[in-house]
């Protein structure tokens, strides 16, 4: 990428891969740059509004203690954002699924999604629906593109 592309403000989500002691795993979204800081660390650059997906677990001796799918939308100069662990600034937090079950639920619907769509084009209200509806113990919507346009056109107009 050019300077150009990757100047200006920008989100920075940093993954880990070190094995028992935690892996981070990008699920989607389109970066503008991606680095690989160490042989452990990789960051990723994402422009304002963009939307990206990342699995996040970290272990220790005893095994996994934590699982961690999150959904987020990468935020404007000026916009108040959620603190997000790896994501600096931070970004609109959209689908926060923790815990080894809910976890497992939700990289299963994602997957689904990701045989019928681009899954960093489908619209931020969507993975807010699906991170109710999961949070709820309920199976989330099917995701209808046409549904969420006219949700979006709506709310412009008021």
């Amino acid at each position: 990428m050019d300077a150009a592309t990757t100047s200006g403000p920008t989100t920075c989500l940093s993954l880990l891969q070190a094995g028992r002691r935690g892996n981070d795993r990008l699920l989607f979204g389109r970066s503008i740059t991606s680095t690989r800081t160490s042989e452990k660390h990789e960051k990723f650059r994402f422009k304002p509004l963009e939307v990206f997906g990342f699995v996040r677990w970290r272990g220790d001796q005893y095994g996994t203690q934590s699982w961690r799918v999150v959904v987020a939308q990468a935020g404007r100069p000026g916009e108040r954002l959620t603190r997000i662990p790896g994501v600096k600034p931070g970004a609109h937090l959209l689908l926060h699924a923790f815990g080894k079950a809910t976890a497992k639920r939700a990289l299963r619907v994602i997957d689904m999604l990701s045989e019928a769509h681009v899954l960093h084009e489908i619209a931020p209200a969507y993975w807010r629906h699906f991170h109710l509806r999961i949070s709820k113990n309920k199976e989330p919507e099917p995701y209808d593109p046409k549904v969420f346009e006219a949700l979006i056109r709506a709310r412009s107009v008021s």
